[in-house]
């Protein structure tokens, strides 16, 4: 199905944007944020694998829980349940993130690989920011949050003196 190519190119893509722009970035470098009020390179980093994390649990994978789930998602409240950056929070480091985002994008790009159609149609519980409310609709959502989230963590690697994130795929 095109659909479903189009969804493997855009996710492969992100996955190889989120890897280059913390490409280089220390842990210690993982508290920056362009403000006091801000979101920091370590919460955006986790924000991001709890959603890809989510986007496998839709597309019918059993993965255990991401375990820092409950420092960005309120589970107890319906989506949209994210919790807010807060500097008291201890996030994951920098480096603990890109493993866990190099093991779930490999799982999460070979699923999205072997899709049946049909599985973007199932209905999903909550209505997508953009319109819809089925596992289809909420993966195009998610590239565009995707996307958004890794433009914030590209300003941020700037302001902390990194050159700018590689714009195109990886080489493997």
């Amino acid at each position: 199905m095109q659909s479903l190519h189009y969804f493997v190119a855009q996710y492969q893509l992100l996955t190889d944007w989120y890897l280059s722009v913390l490409d280089g970035i220390e842990d210690h470098e993982g508290h920056a944020a362009i403000g006091s009020q801000m979101n920091s390179l370590e919460w955006l980093a986790g924000h991001l694998i709890t959603g890809r994390y989510r986007n496998m649990v839709r597309v019918g994978l059993e993965m255990p829980p991401y375990k820092h789930l409950e420092k960005f998602i309120n589970q107890s409240a319906p989506p949209p349940n994210a919790i807010a950056f807060s500097p008291s929070i201890s996030y994951p480091a920098i480096s603990e993130s890109v493993m866990q985002w190099k093991t779930y994008a490999e799982i999460f790009l070979d699923r999205l690989r072997e899709l049946d159609a049909h599985i973007l149609a199932m209905p999903i519980s909550f209505a997508i920011p953009m319109g819809g409310n089925t596992v289809g609709d909420a993966l195009a959502f998610v590239t565009i949050h995707e996307s958004y989230h890794i433009g914030q963590m590209s300003i941020i690697r700037k302001s902390i003196g990194h050159g700018a994130m590689h714009l195109g795929l990886r080489k493997k």
